[in-house]
């Protein structure tokens, strides 16, 4: 069953968010809102809170977050149809089914659009690059064919006039291929790209993945549509599903040349999360599959964190971890490409235990000939190993860590055993005041009904913002007319949903709100343009003093010096001031 809006909307607005969530923890008023104790992790301090009026919970602890969809598939292990069912009962609501005609629209749209892409890349004078690039990464046309590889042209609305008189610019925009752009100006999501269609479990396409090939962001991928949802689908799943089921294992990878790379190697139990951010929903599909995860992330410091990350939430799945130890600089498609499968599989399968990685983690990020690096390790383990339910594993990991800080063993079990002290959400949030930059600024003031979303496009696209926070821009065109928050977090996937929550929740306000926007969207905006400017104006400047032009040095000299005047300027401007939100 598929979700109809609509009736998503009236079952928010008629089941109380605190209701729902009080069946299953203790609630109590602070502010305008709940707080408790977090179901999802042990949480000696209250770290839970929970929004009637903006129908949202957060966890300030372990940063789960989300609406009462997403609570209920979290606390129970249910997919999204079925919480609907359940509080569509509560509700008094009849869910509608979306009409199989209307989903064959969009499927037979899609593989429409596989095609076109595929066009693109074997047939057209500006794919040239494209199929150079995927030669040079050993990618022949047998491949491109193979998983459905394509290019998106350089031009703005290539693909919607291709598609626009047969489909119409809401079915291309419900499938993710138009964005809104400044002034309600519909373009192409994908341009100048790679493309690698992404595939549900019966090999249909339903979404895309495109690579640059220079600028930001490197990798972009179809936002949350009826047929995709990125926090709960694999890339390559449907390809490994025969491997996974007869090893009962899977390779964990982060991105699509990873997957592609190792199958042509003929390591096939393997698929890719697109990107590190492993959600708990992708976490319960694998488990569907098999019953352990190795996990093969980038060999750099975001792969090593998304590793931690990710074996928090595998094991909440009930999977058993392991993390490969790849070597420096690698990822698997580099690694299989130069040493061969024989060797990437000796590497995959020697990968450990995930506790035995942790430890030496924090050997790699804690100088531990020093008192205050032993008492940060400990610190950080303390959580680490209270989440661990297994008595053998704990004394194991108990001896490790006596072992690893030169310690007495009963001490050190003595202090992975106390308390543990968190941040308490209704202290001051000094880790917020100087981790948040202009994007979270300008979209905690969005989401919180602060700001006005057309003041913010009119100035900023959403490209400006990183592929971090994307997804919640381009929802926010959709949801502001007038804005409305429980109809954005339907269009959010399950990451982006969290940060959405924890930017619509945390407790900082601004004491003006307008010079807050105002400053952040000058840096997010502005100031990058002025850097731009100023880049082109020095190279103009080298090559007119090169061809003795030097009247024009002078008029460049002179831009350029109050181009750096009017950046100085904005830079000295007062950054806004936070604090806590007395309202809770």
């Amino acid at each position: 069953m598929e979700d109809n809006r609509a009736d998503v909307q009236t079952i928010k607005e008629r089941v109380d968010i605190v209701s729902v969530i009080s069946r299953y923890l203790s609630l109590t008023k602070s502010g305008a809102n709940y707080k408790g104790h977090c179901p999802f992790h042990k949480d000696d301090t209250p770290s839970f809170t929970v929004s009637s009026e903006k129908g949202l919970w957060h966890c300030f602890g372990c940063g789960e977050g989300g609406d009462v969809f997403a609570f209920l598939m979290k606390i129970e292990r249910i997919s999204f149809p079925e919480a609907a069912e359940r509080l569509a009962a509560e509700a008094g609501v009849s869910l509608k089914r979306r009409g199989d005609g209307e989903r064959e629209r969009l499927r037979t749209l899609s593989a429409e659009v596989v095609a076109y892409f595929s066009e693109n890349l074997t047939n057209t004078a500006a794919g040239e690059k494209a199929r150079e690039y995927l030669l040079h990464r050993g990618y022949g046309e047998e491949t491109w064919e193979r998983f459905g590889l394509g290019y998106a042209l350089p031009e703005w609305d290539d693909l919607k006039k291709s598609f626009s008189k047969r489909y119409g610019l809401k079915t291309l925009t419900d499938l993710g291929l138009l964005v809104q752009g400044k002034e309600n100006t519909l373009y192409d999501r994908f341009r100048d790209r790679v493309l690698f269609p992404i595939f549900d479990l019966s090999g249909r396409p339903i979404a895309f993945g495109g690579r640059a090939f220079q600028g930001e962001p490197k990798y972009l991928n179809s936002p949350k549509t009826v047929l995709f949802d990125k926090g709960r689908h694999l890339y390559g799943l449907s390809w490994a599903r025969e491997a996974l089921t007869a090893k009962h294992s899977a390779i964990l990878v982060e991105g699509y040349t990873d997957v592609l790379s190792l199958h042509l190697a003929g390591i096939t139990h393997v698929v890719g999360s697109m990107g590190t951010a492993l959600t708990q929903g992708q976490a319960n599909l694998l488990s569907r599959f098999v019953s352990e995860v190795v996990i093969a992330y980038d060999r750099d410091a975001a792969g090593g964190t998304a590793s931690l990350r990710g074996m928090r939430i595998l094991r909440n799945s009930g999977l058993d971890v392991r993390v490969a130890r790849l070597p420096e600089g690698d990822d698997p498609d580099s690694l299989v490409r130069r040493d061969g499968p024989e060797r990437t599989l000796e590497i995959l399968e020697a990968a450990v235990p995930f506790h035995l990685f942790y430890i030496e983690s924090l050997k790699e990020r804690y100088n531990l000939s020093t008192l205050a690096g032993k008492e940060g390790a400990l610190a950080e383990a303390r959580p680490f190993y209270q989440g661990i339910s297994s008595l053998p594993l704990k004394e194991e990991i108990v001896g490790l860590l006596a072992e690893l800080l030169d310690l007495p063993l009963e001490g050190v079990r003595e202090d992975l055993g106390r308390r543990q002290q968190r941040w308490r959400p209704t202290e001051e949030p000094r880790e917020m005041e100087h981790s948040w930059g202009k994007e979270e600024v300008i979209l905690s003031l969005l989401l919180r009904g602060e700001a006005d979303f057309r003041e913010v496009a009119a100035l900023a696209s959403p490209e400006d913002f990183s592929q971090h926070y994307r997804p919640i821009v381009e929802a926010l065109a959709t949801v502001n007319d007038p804005f409305n928050l429980s109809l954005l977090m339907q269009r959010l996937d399950e990451e982006s949903a969290r940060q959405a929550s924890y930017l619509a929740l945390a407790p900082v306000r601004f004491n003006d709100t307008g010079k807050a926007l105002q400053d952040a969207l000058i840096k997010l905006v502005k100031l990058p343009a002025i850097d731009r400017e100023l880049v082109r104006l020095r190279e103009e400047t080298k090559r007119c003093d090169k061809e003795g032009n030097l009247d024009r040095v002078d008029e460049l000299q002179r831009t350029y010096s109050a181009l750096v005047a009017e950046r100085t300027a904005l830079v000295a401007q007062k950054h806004p001031r936070r604090g806590r939100d007395d309202k809770g």
